[in-house]
């Protein structure tokens, strides 16, 4: 390898190194930030508010229109247009 390759590679790996350990020590102090200040907790409190606020109202919603949806089914095979019923009727 030429002298001068040598040292470009040398160059690019220390950068590349020295690039990683400043991304590992800014990960290391956010996380400390993050400890001091509450930042797990919180987003744990979040995650249980939202989780709660889905079980009590958007999961029964969803229940309900399951079961509706099956108690009055619409296949597009069997049933006739609003406007067909209307004509049938003699109202249309």
């Amino acid at each position: 390898m030429h002298p001068f390759s040598v040292l470009t590679l040398g160059i690019f790996i220390a950068g590349y190194i020295t690039a990683r350990w400043d991304l590992v020590t800014r990960l290391y102090e956010l996380a400390i930030f993050a400890a001091d200040h509450g930042v797990v907790t919180r987003a744990a409190k979040g995650f249980a508010v939202l989780s709660i606020f889905f079980f009590l109202f958007i999961l029964p919603v969803e229940r309900l229109a399951a079961r509706e949806t099956n108690l009055h089914p619409r296949s597009a095979v069997d049933g006739i247009s609003a406007r067909e019923q209307l004509r049938r009727r003699g109202s249309f």
